[in-house]
């Protein structure tokens, strides 16, 4: 079993176990409670309380220095009492011709890390001392650790989540291995994917390599449960079948094996990649590196989402005055030659 039986049984285990995270010392959790809690109303309903009460000894535990948080943490929690928590919206969707837009404010108040770095090397050591998920202060995050397929996994919360019950794959952790794909890691997620379409409907993963927006040089995927197709599964696209090009190269697989072949080259090339798995299909899109000064300002931080045509902003305003002809340039400007 990965997770839960059922859906029913993983939205319940997903929403108390964010509920039981929630403490006056941990500022932290309460920041991943409030991510994940806005993207539906009926989960911002379910932890909206227990989140404003837990802000609000924070802060006071701020003041009096019983504790103290990390730099990242403590710029995060004043934007937040700046914003006013009770006046956060849940996440808002818009279609723009075919595109999609998400107002997710918080989301814009995460950590660069690695994504805003220029990464000249794809495959780069794996360093204990950097940010990594075998980080004991991450301990209240995990939902979920046990044995799949005879393999070790640990699933996280996504501290600032762009998509639903966005979740943190992390096979092996132990192993302390690199950002970097083997066969044996690419395989094993095409069929976890595969699998759990099955016990929860619409799951799929993404997967970011270094140097394109991978934010954390520790391999893992990301993890995800949406029924409806995403932009760049619509069947008009040359790749699926149909007769329009899309913005960006875009190859689709239908197995495992297939698709290595591709990923392969792009290792001995050095070239930056990221992938999207769904059900009997994997997409590869090759990107020009993060950090290249020809990238759009809207996607410089772009990863598998944005390439699939899903694109959060932070600024409601921008989902009435950004175009799709801005997108389609977003995603032009990714494309390698």
């Amino acid at each position: 079993m990965f997770i839960a039986k059922n859906f029913s049984e993983f939205k319940y285990l997903f929403a108390e176990s964010l509920r039981a995270m929630l403490s006056p010392k941990e500022p932290g959790a309460l920041i991943l409670v409030l991510a994940n809690s806005l993207q539906d109303e009926e989960l911002r309903n379910q932890l909206n309380v227990d989140v404003q009460v837990t802000f609000d000894e924070i802060k006071k535990n701020i003041d009096k220095n019983i504790i103290t948080p990390t730099d990242d943490d403590m710029a995060v929690l004043k934007a937040l009492d700046e914003f006013g928590i009770g006046s956060l919206c849940c996440w808002e969707t818009k279609s723009v011709n075919g595109w999609e837009m998400i107002f997710n404010p918080v989301r814009s108040l995460r950590p660069a890390r690695a994504s805003a770095e220029k990464i000249e090397v794809i495959n780069r050591a794996f360093n204990d001392q950097l940010f990594n998920f075998n980080k004991p202060f991450l301990s209240p995050e995990i939902l979920w650790e046990d044995v799949w397929e005879d393999v070790q996994m640990r699933v996280l919360y996504n501290k600032f989540p762009f998509a639903p019950y966005h979740l943190i794959i992390v096979p092996e952790p132990e192993q302390q291995y690199a950002q970097y794909l083997s066969f044996e890691h690419h395989e094993m997620i095409w069929e976890l994917v595969q699998e759990q379409h099955d016990v929860f409907h619409g799951f799929g993963a993404g997967y970011n390599s270094m140097g394109a927006c991978a934010s954390v040089n520790h391999l893992h995927f990301q993890g995800f449960i949406r029924k409806q197709r995403l932009p760049v599964e619509e069947h008009h696209w040359h790749h699926n079948g149909g007769s329009e090009a899309y913005p960006m190269h875009c190859m689709r697989f239908s197995s495992a094996d297939e698709s290595w072949k591709l990923i392969q080259q792009y290792h001995k090339q050095n070239q930056p990649y990221n992938i999207l798995y769904r059900n009997d299909r994997c997409y590869v899109f090759p990107r020009i590196p993060q950090g290249t000064p020809t990238v759009l300002p809207m996607v410089q931080g772009a990863g598998w989402i944005e390439e699939c045509g899903v694109f959060n902003v932070s600024d409601r305003s921008e989902l009435q005055s950004t175009t799709a002809y801005d997108l389609t340039n977003c995603l032009k400007s990714l494309s390698v030659e």
